[in-house]
């Protein structure tokens, strides 16, 4: 099956296959609608996968109108090729729509954007849903690990740090080398619609941040702090989210538990 994938950050990298056509911001602007259908005409995919995102919190918040572009009219462009050459669209979208200490999300849940990033994020999916075209997949992961190094890694920005004041709240967490298994499945299913994708149970940040000095960087200094204590520490709130991934289960894929994703990423993390 070809497949087009737009992004070339830690999913896209993970995800892809020897047989894709993976393409950066600065090889397709995706807010340039004839840059996106150029590139369709050119290799007739069958699939395309949306990773191209602005993720940063605080650049979202200070570069409002360039978040907008890429996280939301970029996806409105990519949608409008695939509507009109009858291609599947699977667009990454997150789980941090969702703010709720020990609430587990649905799929049929309102989002509750609490910056500007998860605003642009929630705008694309309800634009996706709204649009009139059904051949689409619209997937939640939520707090990304991987085995492979990359800055945005979770594993790897707390080994930049020194120190980490870690909350002991639950989160859903995802395992990247996971999720590229729960595309292939629900692609190969020809399954449409919302999907949280995420591993079972939950993980917290302190876990993940012991797991990583115990395992990795035993001078790894790691401090148990309140949840109020860590928003007054950043300039934009961060959110806990327990995502229900039911849905994906009762498709027939069944993921192992974060605590296992966990040890699995951190045991054989590329150091």
């Amino acid at each position: 099956m070809k497949r087009i994938i737009f992004g070339r950050g830690k999913v896209s990298s993970i995800i892809s296959k020897p047989s894709d056509e993976v393409f950066s911001r600065h090889e397709c602007d995706i807010s340039d609608i004839a840059q996106v259908r150029q590139l369709v005409d050119d290799f007739n995919p069958e699939v395309i996968i949306n990773c191209a995102a602005k993720t940063n919190l605080e650049q979202c918040q200070d570069n409002k109108r360039d978040a907008y572009l890429s996280n939301v009219t970029g996806v409105s462009n990519i949608l409008q090729v695939c509507a009109d050459s009858n291609l599947k669209l699977v667009h990454i979208s997150s789980g941090c729509l969702f703010d709720g200490n020990e609430k587990v999300s649905k799929e049929t849940d309102l989002g509750q954007p609490s910056v500007w990033y998860t605003w642009t994020k929630l705008w694309a999916d309800q634009y996706i849903e709204q649009f009139g075209y059904n051949n689409y997949l619209i997937l939640r992961p939520r707090q990304l690990i991987s085995k492979v190094s990359h800055p945005t890694n979770m594993i790897t920005k707390f080994l930049k740090m020194g120190y980490i004041p870690a909350i002991d709240e639950k989160n859903s967490i995802t395992c990247i080398e996971d999720f590229s298994e729960m595309i292939d499945h629900l692609v190969n299913i020809d399954a449409t619609g919302i999907f949280n994708c995420c591993n079972t149970g939950t993980v917290t940040p302190l876990e993940i941040a012991e797991k990583i000095r115990d395992e990795i960087n035993p001078g790894l200094q790691v401090e148990k702090i309140s949840y109020s204590s860590l928003l007054e520490k950043l300039p934009n709130r961060r959110v806990n989210t327990i995502l229900s991934c039911d849905k994906l289960i009762n498709s027939g894929f069944i993921p192992r538990s974060g605590s296992q994703a966990l040890d699995w990423c951190v045991k054989n993390y590329e150091k």
